[in-house]
């Protein structure tokens, strides 16, 4: 019997103590001292005429999720805005990238590497192309998990052209009615969402799981359901984000440590996996986008719905 998907983190803290001297044009002063580290666990954050040792204690990854969020996806963060959570990232995050001379050091996997913040707004640049595409869509669309609402801005002018018709489901209700005031063209239906999607009427042409998917229990359960209501000629976009790890202060990493751990997520899944759990389900991928290094850790898989979708979603 399959063990029931737990509630995890999506980020883990990286707590900055004690620092070594690195003047400006002189070699990398670890390649001396050879401090023996768990790459996993550690990091140096590039300060100037410094590096700065930090660590983490999470016991909320393995040390394989902590070096793939280093080494695979690079999503690694300062955060400057000492808030518990950071909620607004572009603003409270700066992105940090591994130095050059790290990746050809033979000391490397001894080693955390040393990591300097940049000053490209890889949050903003996502969102951006992530808004085009939502506000290039027509027809009715239905948003599963839509939350606080956090892409409605880009459905608005075709709302009211009356090219679009927006139903938006979650299971806050409390949170829907403050949508609604917001947002009187939209419409909203408070609803269990892995309970099915009956009280819904006609079918849609779009059907959108904005940073939802990893806070589904089934997803693939869930979707299959959902995609009952969407139209042949339909579309199913994904969108979602990896673990991310945060360079912090002691005092802004205990404050937030010491708070309730309110873990919304079942999964930290990429584009790779979510299209895994999808797999044989009728659609066809027709845009994906990756979490690199270069990018924010949000990620996206775009679908078309299969012309053989009824029958395969009532077999």
């Amino acid at each position: 019997m399959n063990a029931a998907p737990r509630l995890r983190s999506n980020s883990c803290n990286f707590v900055i103590g004690e620092g070594v001297p690195w003047p400006a044009g002189e070699a990398c002063p670890l390649i001396a001292n050879r401090p023996h580290l768990d790459r996993a666990n550690t990091l140096w954050l590039g300060l100037p005429g410094q590096i700065r040792l930090c660590r983490t204690q999470t016991s909320d990854f393995s040390r394989a999720e902590l070096l793939a969020i280093k080494d695979r996806y690079g999503q690694l963060y300062v955060d400057v805005s000492r808030k518990l959570a950071p909620d607004d990232f572009a603003r409270d995050l700066r992105k940090l990238r591994e130095f050059a001379e790290c990746g050809s050091c033979s000391f490397r996997a001894e080693c955390g590497g040393a990591w300097r913040a940049v000053a490209a707004d890889v949050f903003s640049q996502d969102e951006e192309k992530l808004l085009a595409l939502l506000a290039g869509l027509r027809g009715r669309v239905l948003d599963i998990g839509c939350g606080d609402g956090p892409y409605l801005r880009a459905f608005e002018r075709a709302v009211l052209a009356g090219e679009l018709e927006y139903v938006g489901v979650d299971p806050d209700a409390q949170r829907l009615a403050v949508l609604r005031e917001r947002y009187p063209w939209a419409q909203f239906q408070a609803s269990p969402i892995e309970a099915g999607f009956e009280g819904l009427s006609g079918s849609f042409d779009h059907l959108l799981v904005l940073r939802s998917f990893n806070h589904l229990k089934d997803p693939r359960s869930t979707l299959k359901q959902a995609l009952a209501h969407v139209s042949r000629s339909g579309t199913l976009t994904i969108v979602d984000n990896v673990a991310f790890g945060l360079v912090r202060r002691g005092a802004s990493a205990r404050r937030a440590e010491a708070g309730p751990a309110e873990y919304e997520h079942f999964r930290n899944a990429d584009a790779g996996e979510a299209l895994e759990l999808l797999a044989g389900l009728p659609l066809e991928l027709v845009e994906r986008w990756d979490v690199s290094p270069a990018s924010s850790n949000q990620w996206l898989v775009h679908f078309r719905v299969s012309q053989v979708r009824a029958l395969e979603l009532n077999s």
